[in-house]
């Protein structure tokens, strides 16, 4: 018995310390939207702070190029939480956000400021503003 675990020792050397991978775990990633993330607090509250951090993460606020990746993807894991949502709403948010970005700025406030949820209330928001500003056009 000694001579086999002998002999599989040595078929499997121990990793060298620099072959290790650390893996820092974070508390509670999927937690509650409304806990701070910073030590201010948000001036945006819920989904928006979360996609908000997720946009403004800046590669030097990170140790290294590892911690950066890592921070990435636990800010856009909070903001699109997929553990509860499926692959066609986490698109929505991601269309949704990238036609909001492409409207005119205009067009684009007065989309935001009334927070849309979905692509399909966006494009009625931007109609709707068609239609004031055409209105208002003629008088």
């Amino acid at each position: 018995m000694a001579v086999a675990l002998e002999s599989q020792a040595q078929a499997s050397p121990i990793p060298e310390p620099e072959d290790l991978l650390v893996v820092k775990l974070e508390e509670d990633l999927w937690g509650s939207e409304s806990k701070p993330q910073e030590k201010d607090h948000d001036p945006v509250p819920g989904p928006e702070a979360s996609r908000q951090r997720f946009r403004q993460f800046q590669y030097r606020d990170a140790a290294g190029p590892h911690e950066a990746f890592s921070q990435l993807w636990a800010l856009c894991c909070h903001w699109l939480r997929p553990e509860i949502r499926l692959k066609e709403q986490i698109l929505e948010l991601l269309v949704l956000e990238q036609f909001l970005t492409i409207l005119p700025r205009e067009i684009q406030a007065w989309v935001q400021a009334r927070h849309p949820e979905s692509g399909e209330e966006a494009v009625a928001l931007v109609e709707d503003w068609h239609r004031e500003a055409r209105g208002a056009g003629q008088r």
